[in-house]
């Protein structure tokens, strides 16, 4: 395996997705029950770079297997942790209505959160997209 800021750059090298394609992935996980998190995992990989998928439904990269594999063992918290950089400053909790909230500030600076979530993994990945969102905003906005 790569180590996490390689597989993070390389995975926003391939990312395909819009910046609203992200935040409307980000509003889908937050709606997803917490016997649903596998499909928002399956659907993050996708955007974050065309993951192809293997016959059998395991992702076709080896870093995105291991999330995968993560994400079909139950251990959703891990995969979701795996999918953030590095570098970034993250947090999450339970809120006292049983929702989720969860921030991330990526390495650029670029953050967002999330508070709508049903579980604290799709909470993560949510304040994850946003923020992907969000820098790749402010990049295009400098070019």
């Amino acid at each position: 395996m790569t180590s996490g800021s390689q597989w993070w750059q390389g995975r926003l090298a391939r990312c395909s997705a819009r910046p609203e394609e992200l935040t409307a992935l980000a509003d889908r996980c937050e709606t997803l029950a917490p016997d649903e998190q596998r499909l928002g995992f399956e659907r993050t990989l996708r955007a974050l770079g065309d993951v192809a998928l293997a016959p059998e439904g395991l992702a076709g990269d080896n870093d995105s297997l291991w999330v995968s594999l993560l994400a079909d063992s139950g251990a959703y918290e891990s995969a979701a942790l795996a999918l953030i950089p590095p570098a970034a400053a993250f947090s999450g909790g339970r809120l006292e209505d049983g929702r989720f909230s969860a921030q991330i500030v990526l390495p650029s600076g670029a953050g967002a959160h999330s508070r709508e979530a049903k579980s604290l993994a799709m909470a993560w990945l949510a304040a994850l997209l946003r923020a992907l969102a969000r820098e790749m905003i402010e990049e295009s906005r400098l070019h």
